[in-house]
């Protein structure tokens, strides 16, 4: 069984919020999205982008098919508009099947597996940092100061990808998967969200992570999706019932009471009989 919290907040210095967060239970679908650029149509952009997604997951898409649509409706909506143009977003989506998930991103919007071993980054960033530490160029200590964090090199409108980058994984009994934002994820080091994001239960656990980006000053806007994944618990048989007293043992009284007076209801029937005999 599945539960989720999502949380959505403009932070403590940006002038509007242009994060959109998507919860869709129904379809097994979650996603955040960061817009970025277009003479302040983030928003805009951010909103398209979870909009269009859900839209192709429920006409049948898969996850990186819907991802790849996003992209299209962005560059679609500023080839007919003059004054969108360079909006984008960044994006990173779940979609859970049962206890498998699958997860897609474009842009540095991250997903982390948090299960018994601790946090695992699921995502890679689409920036400046990221793709020097993917080729090697930075260690993970100069990444964490890199101020290529904050330059993207891929974004949902502005995409250059041949394919959708993707990761597949299955839930064990109290796996946790957080989707965010870098105005989290940029304020709040994995450490603290691997303690954070084990607290229970799933809505409080959303809470203390905005929380904590809020206590580091919340710089920028802030979107995030917590999920929990539980086993389904087994159905009960019938001896369980036995086995945990609620079987109770035969009480023949009634029983015994009801055969008593049988012979009066046949005494009753064969005069019934006798009285018809006559009256012919």
């Amino acid at each position: 069984m599945l539960h989720a919290a999502v949380r959505c907040h403009q932070g403590k210095v940006r002038t509007r919020n242009e994060d959109s967060v998507l919860d869709c239970p129904s379809l097994g679908l979650w996603a955040v999205a960061d817009g970025v650029g277009g003479n302040g149509h983030g928003d805009v952009a951010s909103q398209m982008a979870v909009q269009a997604l859900e839209r192709k997951v429920r006409q049948g898409s898969s996850l990186r098919q819907a991802v790849a649509e996003a992209d299209r409706v962005l560059r679609d909506a500023v080839s007919q508009q003059e004054d969108l143009k360079g909006m984008a977003t960044t994006i990173v989506a779940c979609k859970v099947d049962g206890d498998h998930f699958e997860v897609a991103w474009v842009g540095d919007s991250r997903a982390y597996l948090l299960d018994a071993t601790g946090i695992h980054r699921i995502t890679q960033d689409h920036n400046v940092a990221g793709e020097l530490l993917a080729k090697g160029r930075i260690t993970r200590a100069q990444f964490d100061q890199h101020p290529g964090q904050h330059e993207l090199t891929q974004a949902i409108g502005l995409m250059r990808l041949d394919e959708i980058p993707h990761s597949v994984g299955e839930f064990h009994e109290g796996d946790r998967l957080l989707l965010c934002t870098d105005g989290l994820s940029g304020v709040v080091s994995d450490d603290v969200l691997c303690d954070l994001a084990a607290e229970a239960p799933v809505e409080h656990c959303a809470d203390s992570l905005l929380q904590a980006a809020l206590d580091g000053g919340a710089p920028d806007n802030i979107a995030l999706a917590v999920l929990s994944w539980q086993p389904e618990a087994d159905l009960i048989q019938a001896h369980d019932f036995q086995q945990s007293g609620f079987r109770l043992p035969f009480d023949r009284r009634p029983y015994n009471a009801h055969c008593k007076q049988r012979p009066w209801f046949f005494v009753l029937f064969l005069l019934g009989v006798f009285a018809m005999l006559w009256l012919i």
